[in-house]
């Protein structure tokens, strides 16, 4: 039997925990910033995916689970869909690199709304909040580039 190869497996653990860190960092800077509370919500999101995320790591390389074990499943699952999907490339990529990427390239303030609804979105108006943001976009693409290696290693190995 094939086990998720470690250093893979360690380096998605790795880049989902910060990338979890970070946008709970961003999160919180950005309800007390903009006085939205509502951005807290985030929150209850990453504050368990990293918790389980740390766990599973653990276990999996403890046990020496296989891909094929309901525990490399749940943590693949998780790593998908809350951190590479949900954080990273909807809250990193849409709503930072790409809304800096049109207002600093010169969008019109009208195509900015549509595209950005200002009861949603702040324009670019702080540093650390702007930073952070666009950070989230650029720790998911090697988060994504270890997750995929790890499935596909995974994979190839159970099929030969």
């Amino acid at each position: 039997m094939y086990k998720l190869p470690k250093n893979e497996q360690t380096n998605v653990s790795l880049y989902s925990n910060a990338l979890m860190l970070l946008t709970s960092v961003h999160h919180v800077y950005g309800a007390i910033r903009y006085h939205t509370p509502w951005r807290m919500h985030v929150l209850l999101l990453s504050v368990p995916v990293l918790i389980i995320t740390v766990i599973l790591d653990r276990v999996i390389k403890q046990k020496g689970m296989t891909v094929k074990s309901v525990w490399s499943w749940i943590f693949c699952s998780i790593i998908f869909l809350a951190a590479i999907v949900m954080i990273g490339s909807y809250e990193g990529i849409y709503n930072h690199l790409l809304k800096n990427i049109l207002y600093f390239g010169g969008l019109s303030a009208a195509r900015m709304s549509m595209l950005f609804p200002p009861a949603m979105y702040e324009m670019p108006d702080d540093i650390f909040f702007e930073v952070t943001g666009v950070l989230q976009g650029i720790v998911v693409i090697p988060l994504g580039i270890y997750f995929v290696r790890m499935i596909r290693q995974g994979m190839t190995k159970l099929q030969a």
